[in-house]
């Protein structure tokens, strides 16, 4: 059973402290979150193993030593197994031009901050790398303190990027080598292609490969444009790279705001009929709830 973790008020003020140093002014809570129930500091050098599940073997994608011998000659099952002392959490993170409208980009930071800081201080490694239609470099640090200041840094840096290509981008990030990739990966996007004509999405997560279906978790960047921004207002397209004045009536809100619901619902439909879990979020106030919800899912499902 994994252990029960002790929270240690000064210490989290101490980390507070350091983030606010750096900068970090974000409403995030201080207060660790494991994903991956089961996982947890050994406490001595050295890093056990444990079985996590089996599942039927797939011709092409699995080591054929991976098969469990105990398995029935016509249905060849292959073992998985985990790190028991530490998992390994990958953060890909969109930062293409559909992302960087001010309320999708601060609620992608503040995603970003909370969860590095939550799921580091439950005792796992946590990395991000930044993409739009390709990968960029990993951000990864041996403490909390420099990931953060790494990957603040990274994100001031990062300004109006091409087209989002989740599809592109995790097909690259298979093709990494297997000691690279993570345990657990999210990808914190707003799934939203460049030329969609429609609301259906355009990937079929049904089909991702076994090893990556089963430890994909989507984080969808939605929003809600609010009735009091009504009005001519001025704002800068990051598409189309100019300024432009719209007319904003209480009507084509409420149109918007329809049809960002409309995608955001097919979006998620896919990642339920491809058996992942995901995440939503519309509000900074959601994001650290959103994350307990899902360490809590996963905890029950696998108990």
């Amino acid at each position: 059973m994994p252990t029960k973790f002790r929270h240690n008020p000064e210490r989290a003020d101490r980390q507070r402290d350091d983030l606010h140093a750096l900068g970090v002014l974000l409403p995030i809570r201080f207060r660790p979150v494991k994903v991956l129930p089961g996982r947890h500091p050994l406490g001595r050098t050295g890093e056990g193993m444990r079985m996590l599940r089996t599942r039927p073997y797939v011709p092409g994608e699995d080591n054929p030593r991976d098969i469990d011998r105990f398995s029935r000659p016509n249905e060849r099952m292959v073992m998985e197994w985990e790190d028991e002392a530490q998992a390994s959490i990958m953060l890909l993170a969109d930062v293409s031009a559909s992302m960087s409208v001010p309320i999708k980009a601060g609620l992608r930071d503040a995603c970003l901050l909370q969860m590095t800081y939550s799921l580091w201080r439950s005792g796992d490694r946590v990395g991000t790398i930044l993409f739009d239609s390709s990968l960029g470099e990993q951000i990864a640090a041996p403490n909390l303190r420099t990931q953060v200041q790494l990957l603040t840094g990274a994100l001031a840096r990062a300004g109006t990027q091409g087209l989002t290509d989740v599809a592109g981008v995790l097909r690259s990030y298979m093709e990494l080598d297997r000691r690279r990739r993570a345990d657990l990966l999210f990808v914190i996007s707003d799934f939203l292609l460049s030329g969609e004509s429609d609301a259906g999405p355009r990937i079929d997560w049904r089909k991702l490969p076994v090893s990556l279906r089963h430890n994909v978790v989507p984080v969808v960047v939605s929003f809600a444009v609010s009735g009091t921004a009504a009005g001519m207002i001025k704002f800068w397209d990051p598409e189309r790279r100019q300024r432009r004045l719209v007319w904003l009536s209480r009507e084509r809100i409420r149109r918007i705001n329809a049809r960002e619901c409309e995608r955001l619902a097919s979006v998620t439909a896919s990642f339920r009929a491809a058996g992942l879990d995901y995440m939503v979020l519309a509000e900074l106030r959601d994001i650290y709830p959103e994350l307990a919800r899902l360490a809590r899912g996963r905890r029950l499902r696998k108990h």
